[in-house]
């Protein structure tokens, strides 16, 4: 292999490393809108409860019908000593069809009782949507917060290995102890702890948001501004599970009106037409029409008992909408009193907190290097800037995490 090859190949291996690093920053941020629309797409629970209620709907069509006609073929006063059709004058040929009509209007509220249950299945569907995007808006959070941390962490760490530095120098001139020397090595080396910490924290947040975007796009960087969310608009009333468990209560009540249909009779129509099998007597063919009914007069173990039963559910179901109302109310009035103090604290840190915090850094900086503020002081004031900024983005991101609980109860303009 002569001298300008590998001289190309080099050349070519050297364009590809940095084409490839130029390309990653070339990649469009993923933003959390963004991020909520890959959620949406071929999301299996969605999917799953939307079969559901084809299925239901299906169901509803197929109750709605009358039972299938039966066909009716039948051999009659066949002759027992001999068993033979050809020739007895009696014996007959019958070719009839049943039909079954039940009772009362039982069809159509087992149909409406299946399209109830059809609700309650698009509602699940709909509750099944909002839960997925809460869930990717709470992982988008956290990467954001990892990696905001993570920013900051390392924008401190040219600041500690400055205090290091100076340390060193300060102790080579006789102005430090070496006490100061090892505080200053032993805060470089916590940071880069940190670091590490915070870098494994990334990693778990990257694999749970690729749960619902995918590794291509979660491989994508992230807007530089903290993501904001839209402000709740719906009602807690008109939540998908609320309507579910309303959708189950109307399922009962139809159940209820199905159950009193038992004490109506179910009717039955049978036409049959008959011909003699001995054709030579001149015997005429035959038409029979008859009518069944069934009787409902004891009631009392069957027909009471599924009403009673049916009553229960339908009462059990509205005891479920109202425990779920409590318990949806609970966690909207604990997540508005936590939203709101959040919020009262972010701006605290905003306005107050950060800009202190880094008013005092600076001035213990200074006072160190001309030998007014001790070591203890200025690494003190050191670790509250940073402490104070981390604090910051977890407060940040508390809030709106708060918010997309809030988002989820009450719902939002799509």
């Amino acid at each position: 292999m002569g001298y300008k090859t590998v001289c190309m190949r080099a050349a070519l291996m050297l364009s590809a490393a940095l084409f490839v690093p130029s390309l990653v920053l070339a990649m469009p941020s993923l933003s959390l809108s963004e991020a909520e629309r890959l959620a949406r797409i071929d999301d299996p629970a969605t999917l799953r409860f939307q079969e559901l209620a084809e299925a239901r709907r299906e169901a509803a069509i197929s109750a709605s019908q009358l039972p299938d006609p039966m066909l009716i073929v039948e051999v009659m006063d066949v002759a027992r000593d001999g068993f033979t059709v050809e020739d007895d004058s009696m014996t007959q040929l019958r070719l009839g069809i049943r039909q079954t009509f039940p009772r009362g209007d039982s069809r159509r509220f087992a149909s409406e009782r299946e399209l109830a249950m059809a609700q309650a299945e698009e509602a699940r569907s709909s509750n099944a949507e909002r839960a997925a995007i809460r869930a990717v808006r709470r992982a988008y959070l956290s990467l954001y917060n990892q990696r905001a941390v993570l920013e900051v962490l390392k924008q401190s760490q040219p600041l500690f290995e400055d205090l290091r530095e100076i340390t060193e120098r300060e102790f080579a001139s006789g102005f430090a102890d070496q006490q100061d020397l090892l505080r200053a090595e032993l805060e470089l080396d916590r940071l880069h702890d940190r670091l590490l910490n915070t870098q494994a924290q990334e990693s778990a947040a990257l694999a749970q948001l690729s749960r619902w975007v995918g590794l291509e796009a979660v491989a994508r960087p992230l807007p530089s501004d903290f993501p904001e969310l839209s402000e709740p608009t719906g009602t807690l009333l008109a939540h998908p599970l609320l309507a579910a468990e309303q959708a189950i209560v109307d399922a009962g009540a139809h159940g209820i009106e199905l159950s009193r249909q038992g004490y109506k009779p179910q009717w039955s129509v049978e036409l049959t037409y008959g011909t003699p099998t001995e054709r030579g007597m001149g015997m005429p063919d035959r038409m029979s029409a008859m009518v069944m009914v069934d009787l409902p007069l004891f009631t009392r173990q069957r027909q009471d008992r599924d009403l009673s039963a049916s009553v229960h559910q339908r009462e059990a179901a509205q005891y479920a909408w109202h425990e779920q109302v409590r318990e949806m109310q609970r966690q909207l009035e604990e997540s508005q009193a936590r939203w709101r103090q959040l919020s009262e604290r972010e701006r605290g840190f905003v306005e107050r907190l950060i800009p202190q915090a880094k008013a005092n850094a600076e001035a213990a900086e200074h006072g160190y290097r001309n030998r007014t503020v001790d070591f203890t002081a200025y690494v003190r004031a050191r670790l509250i800037e940073l402490d104070t900024q981390i604090d910051a983005i977890g407060i940040a991101t508390a809030r709106r995490l708060e918010q997309v609980d809030l988002l989820y109860l009450l719902g939002e303009d799509a």
